[in-house]
């Protein structure tokens, strides 16, 4: 009797595992088909976002949102947005002024174009933000590459670098945030900057160096007087 029942709890367990088993078989399929599922939304969310993104800036070309201040600015905006406030800051620069300015009369109409096209802001400004200012890189860069050219040599610095390119630009948009965003990617694929140089750092060093030039091209010009004196 004793080797019966032994029998049958043996078979009752055998039964068991092979149950466990195949429900951590079943659930690991779900997972499975989940997650292939999740990524093909993914997929198809990034699609549309970076297709309806190069459509619209074919048509714009919103340098100024490269500047660090109103790429922030834009992002505390669309943040607003989705939690029904305003945004506000106590501290405006003209960079944060211009972006409040296009994103009133501008690109919140792009946005509830493409909300409309399946995408949700909710939860993905930092994706939006982050795919609309790369590909508004990325154009800019072309832009400004095919107006300057390869204007470094081999053998130049950094200051020759800057120099060659203070010399190039026009003097009323050389600090333009389009044409710094150029510069320091440019100045990083050619070696003589670090990948996380920023902008504000280039910036300075351009100031630095025009106030230097500048005050070498004055003592040049007041020896050359003082010799034609002498």
């Amino acid at each position: 009797m004793l080797k019966a029942m032994k029998q049958k709890l043996d078979q009752k367990r055998v039964i068991l595992a092979e149950g466990t088993a195949q429900r951590i078989e079943d659930y690991a399929e779900s997972q499975h088909r989940e997650a292939l599922e999740k990524m093909k939304r993914e997929e198809a969310v990034n699609h549309l976002l970076h297709q309806e993104i190069d459509k619209y800036l074919y048509t714009i070309h919103p340098s100024f949102l490269l500047n660090p201040d109103a790429a922030s600015a834009l992002q505390n905006r669309l943040i607003a947005r989705s939690q029904g406030k305003l945004s506000f800051s106590l501290h405006v620069t003209s960079e944060m002024r211009l972006a409040h300015d296009f994103y009133n009369t501008d690109l919140s109409v792009f946005v509830r174009l493409l909300e409309k096209k399946g995408f949700s802001l909710l939860g993905n400004e930092g994706r939006f933000l982050t795919a609309l200012l790369n590909k508004l890189s990325e154009n800019n860069y072309r832009i400004y590459e095919d107006r300057y050219g390869s204007f470094i040599n081999k053998h130049d610095t950094l200051y020759d670098a800057v120099y060659k390119y203070l010399e190039m630009a026009d003097d009323k948009n050389k600090y333009e945030s389009g044409r710094i965003d150029f510069l320091n990617k440019y100045l990083i694929n050619k070696g003589l900057l670090e990948p996380d140089y920023t902008k504000k750092k280039l910036r300075k060093l351009m100031k630095s160096l025009e106030k230097k030039h500048s005050e070498d091209y004055k003592v040049t010009r007041l020896e050359k007087r003082m010799t034609e004196i002498g």
